[in-house]
């Protein structure tokens, strides 16, 4: 197994995992592939392809709730990345309750970009939350 190879992924997860939040259009462009695949698996029709449509989504998000992030295991070869995390949600307007959302995600990584980004959590933690 090279190392190096799996450093790199590693590191690109983590940037993301740790500052999806946060990170800028051209961040996104800098961690993914022009084609990168983005879905949050247990919702239906969830799909958005290239770092543009990942970051619209993401920052809708974002800017109704302010997001903490939190990467508590993370693991990694040649071709793959595998996180679990926790996600902190305050609602902006402070009408929502705050909650925590526990997220297992998988990243492809090709070459120091992210291909590949799968995210799987119970989504009933979200339709609680309206």
């Amino acid at each position: 197994m090279d190392m190096t190879v799996v450093e790199k992924n590693l590191a690109v997860a983590r940037r993301v995992c740790e500052g999806w939040a946060h990170m800028t259009r051209e961040e996104f462009h800098e961690v993914m592939a022009p084609d990168v695949d983005y879905r949050n698996i247990p919702i239906e029709g969830d799909h958005h392809v290239g770092p543009d449509a990942a970051f619209e989504i993401l920052n809708r998000f974002s800017q109704r709730w302010e997001v903490r992030l939190q990467v508590d295991n993370i693991a990694a070869n040649e071709h793959a990345v595998l996180t679990e995390r926790t996600e902190f949600f305050v609602d902006r307007a402070g009408k929502k309750p705050s909650f925590e959302l526990p997220v297992m995600g998988t990243f492809d990584v090709r070459d120091g970009k992210i291909t590949a980004w799968r995210d799987y959590f119970e989504l009933s933690h979200l339709r609680l939350r309206g």
